[in-house]
């Protein structure tokens, strides 16, 4: 029996997919369609199955003691896996006015934040000063954007159809690359064949244009990982926090206009799409999940840093929390640029213009350091707005 080595998995992420039940197609791949998206280790997908266990309780000096299993319905798949957050430099044909910049997972920002049928969320500037941004512009949808993932091991290999993206989580510790942990979710995941079945269906290693051809897939191509092996990684470590209170309905968060010089020591910020799945009861089957429908757009996080002295620094604006305690809604405007200062090339910035506050939290170590935790809001000229869009913007730069 052959093994299947996790180390050799290849992930490809696809929207050629029908247009009605999200199944992934068997002809039409195409680099515009199809890209093989460099994963990290970690990288997990199953189907669980739902139960029900009957059993009964009686009285005597036999009673009956078995019971019955049965299995009633199909969970949706969970799908998991990292990638690095890496912008790149991509040189137009016509000098600096079509120049712009570029990332793998642009096309994973487009599914989490872009309804079926809409253009994409991720937006190019292109010119001298390029950057390509996502928005949640579009996101307000009660479905998002289809797609399909194919994972290809050493033996076999698996697809997953109608998938949705529901979480996406960007880390902040110290020592390690900046990466985006995502959470995916599918409806179905099938088998597509096993050694013998996939030796011509298999893609040759970083090929710039990889075949999908044999047996299950009949034709087409993919964008390749190695468009981006070149370009730059970002650390954590250089990362840089512009924190700063801002007035909702005439009130400072904090009680007055301060910016605050904090120098992280780790963190996260969360977006999540809170993807709830519908699937039947019948009696004498195994029920399918059916459709989905997203909840709440929430962005969230945690900055730690240490607890350094200062009416601008973690501990000033820990007193001030502290005298504004009254506060229902303690308005503050964010950015983080990971992996840089706020000019820095490369970076990611991600602006939230209004995040509420909870008082900082200590934690009483050998260096005695502090968490703040936020929730982004929408906001619509200087006050909360439910239906506003802008909790978070996501900017990429390059050289």
């Amino acid at each position: 029996m052959a093994l299947n080595l996790i180390r050799n998995a290849r992930m490809f992420f696809t929207t050629n997919v029908d247009a009605a039940t999200g199944v992934v197609a068997t002809t039409g791949f195409d680099a515009t369609n199809t890209r093989e998206i460099q994963v990290l280790d970690g990288l997990s997908f199953s189907q669980a199955t739902g139960s029900e266990t009957v059993t009964v309780n009686e009285a005597g000096t036999a009673p009956v003691r078995g019971q019955r299993q049965f299995n009633t319905s199909l969970d949706p798949v969970e799908i998991t896996f990292s990638t690095y957050m890496r912008p790149y430099f991509n040189a137009g044909a016509s000098g600096t006015t079509d120049d712009q910049i570029d990332c793998e997972e642009d096309v994973l920002w487009n599914a989490f934040a872009t309804g079926a049928g809409n253009s994409d969320a991720w937006a190019v500037t292109t010119g001298a000063s390029p950057v390509s941004t996502l928005t949640m512009a579009q996101s307000a949808k009660n479905q998002l954007k289809t797609f399909g993932i194919i994972v290809i091991l050493d033996q076999t290999s698996y697809i997953i159809d109608n998938c949705a993206l529901d979480q996406a989580t960007i880390d902040f510790g110290l020592d390690a690359i900046s990466t985006i942990a995502w959470t995916a979710r599918g409806t179905v995941m099938r088998n597509i064949g096993d050694s013998a079945v996939l030796a011509a269906d298999k893609p040759t290693a970083f090929s710039t244009d990889i075949t999908f051809s044999g047996t299950y897939f009949t034709a087409g191509t993919n964008e390749a990982k190695n468009k981006n092996t070149g370009a730059a990684f970002l650390a954590n470590k250089l990362s840089s926090v512009a924190l700063s209170s801002i007035a909702v309905g005439g009130v400072y968060g904090g009680g007055a206009s301060t910016t605050y010089n904090l120098a992280l020591t780790g963190g996260s910020i969360t977006l999540a799409n809170n993807i709830t799945y519908l699937t039947p009861a019948n009696l004498g089957v195994v029920n399918k999940p059916v459709t989905y429908f997203t909840g709440t757009r929430a962005v969230s996080g945690t900055l730690n840093c240490y607890l350094k002295t200062g009416s601008t620094n973690s501990a000033g604006l820990l007193d001030a929390m502290l005298d504004d305690n009254t506060n229902v809604e303690p308005a503050f405007a964010l950015t983080v640029h990971v992996g840089g200062g706020s000019a820095t090339k490369p970076r990611v910035s991600l602006t939230m213009p209004s995040v509420v506050l909870q008082i900082p939290t200590i934690n009483t170590e050998q260096v005695v350091s502090t968490t703040i935790n936020f929730t982004a809001q929408g906001l619509t000229s200087s006050a909360f707005d439910l239906e506003a869009k802008n909790e978070i913007s996501i900017a990429y730069y390059a050289q």
